[in-house]
């Protein structure tokens, strides 16, 4: 009888704990500037004429991905661990989001 609302206590006591994860296990800069990149590509692949846009897709995430020294399997497996964490993937995308705005500003200057 006592058992009870001390294994409620301590379910209480665990739930409430505040856990951090810790820095993200990737460099963020690097891979926020990938992400950004990738976003402007999706931009102008969908002003690219149907019939093409797959391959061009391919194409441009292929070289945006060498360019940050990136495989597409090495890239993929670090999203799915970043998206683990939503403070991880929530930092990333903060990141590029910004990176992708000064790239439209300096585009409209």
């Amino acid at each position: 009888m006592i058992l009870r609302p001390l294994f409620m206590l301590c379910l209480l006591v665990l739930g409430c704990a505040n856990v951090d994860p810790g820095p993200a296990p990737v460099d963020v800069d690097r891979l926020s500037q990938t992400i950004a990149e990738l976003q402007l590509a999706e931009a102008l692949i969908a002003e690219i004429p149907v019939v093409v846009r797959d391959s061009m897709q391919t194409v441009y995430f292929e070289s945006i991905l060498a360019d940050h020294d990136y495989s597409r399997t090495e890239f993929d497996s670090i999203m799915w661990i970043v998206r683990s964490q939503p403070v991880w993937i929530d930092s990333v995308y903060t990141k590029a989001g910004v990176i992708v705005s000064r790239e439209m500003a300096a585009g409209d200057e």
